[in-house]
């Protein structure tokens, strides 16, 4: 943690901005550990390896049973069948493989069935978002549920002033990357709901695959909405959505849910809403394509030329075709079942 972040931390339990910093090490870079102490009520924060922990110990239940389950998955799944948790010891280990996120080295980790086959899968989408948003640098980017934090360098890399939230020990891989170039950015342990930060002190605000564990669409766009600057945009990239039609009794939900993950299952339009009612007027979806996912995961798989990829190919090569396409598939997937998608809610210039 950077002494800078004070500028624009406020206290989760009084809103007041006032705090003595308690530094028990530091090094060329950011206090490696300490406490920082609200002034008005005396809340105490931990740092611990970098990273601000304002979450403390009375955390709602819902906050307490995510976090506990995700921590206690063994995450990396190895090819003869073991488990490691992560911690610093599975960190140090597995230093390549968490370097190589999100599309991977190539190894099983990252094809089908792998602990890290979602972020494989879902890479091209993150650099096709991230060029489109045409950052210019001097942003402060939040990024909510970073996990790892491989997002958060990315926008780091492009000169952004980054903070990466969640509210797992997964963020001890934040320090990789940090290390690997020194491309900074901030990391704090929060919830989500309630996040330590001023009022209108970002201008991005991104999340990949994390916000549906929210159980209030409204109140989390809220928070949002009272952090962003005017101008300023919300993404989400990827997150789980239903379709109008679509069964939400399926197995993998109803098993998460009951491994004590909120899972939720919100359909397109009702993210709309939950962004709209949360401030925001200008809330767009992107549909991500069918065809570029398609050609993708066979070139990741290393596929054979069949002809099924042979058409998807051709169809991509003639944009005209591609476009029509790309157009036809979405009736179907708002009322049968989304997949790759994306939300945009702009705050309004005053």
């Amino acid at each position: 943690m950077r002494k800078k972040i004070l500028d624009i931390l406020r206290c989760i339990q009084c809103s007041a901005s006032d705090w003595d910093l308690e530094i028990l090490h530091e090094n060329h870079e950011e206090v490696r550990e300490g406490k920082l102490r609200c002034r008005s009520c005396h809340r105490i924060c931990d740092i611990s390896s970098g990273i601000l922990n304002v979450l403390g110990d009375a955390l709602p239940e819902e906050i307490s049973l995510e976090k506990e389950h995700a921590e206690s998955l063994g995450y990396l799944v190895t090819e003869s069948g073991e488990k490691y948790l992560i911690n610093q010891e599975t960190i140090d280990r597995f230093r390549g493989l968490f370097l190589s996120l999100p599309a991977g080295n190539g190894s099983r980790f990252f094809k089908s069935g792998g602990s890290f086959s979602n972020q494989a899968g879902n890479a091209e989408r993150f650099f096709k978002t991230l060029e489109s948003l045409q950052l210019t640098g001097k942003e402060r980017v939040l990024e909510v549920g970073a996990s790892f934090g491989w997002g958060s360098w990315r926008f780091a890399q492009r000169g952004c002033e980054v903070i990466a939230v969640d509210i797992t020990n997964y963020l001890l891989a934040s320090n990789l990357y940090i290390e690997e170039d020194g491309s900074y950015f901030e990391r704090v342990m929060a919830d989500m709901n309630k996040l330590p930060f001023k009022n209108e002190c970002c201008d991005l605000i991104f999340s990949h695959s994390a916000i549906h564990h929210c159980k209030n669409l409204e109140r989390l766009f809220s928070e949002f909405y009272r952090l962003l600057r005017p101008g300023g945009r919300a993404v989400a990239l990827h997150e789980c959505a239903f379709g109008v039609f679509e069964t939400k009794s399926g197995k993998a939900l109803q098993h998460a849910i009951q491994e004590g993950f909120n899972e939720n299952a919100y359909t397109l339009s009702e993210w709309k809403k939950g962004a709209r009612r949360g401030g925001f007027e200008d809330v767009r979806l992107h549909f991500f394509s069918f065809i570029d996912d398609y050609v993708t995961r066979k070139r990741m798989k290393k596929s054979s030329l069949s002809l099924k990829l042979r058409l998807a190919q051709w169809i991509q090569s003639h944009p005209c075709i591609h476009d029509v396409v790309y157009w036809l598939t979405i009736p179907p997937r708002i009322l049968f079942r989304p997949k790759a998608w994306m939300l945009i809610a702009t705050k309004s210039q005053r």
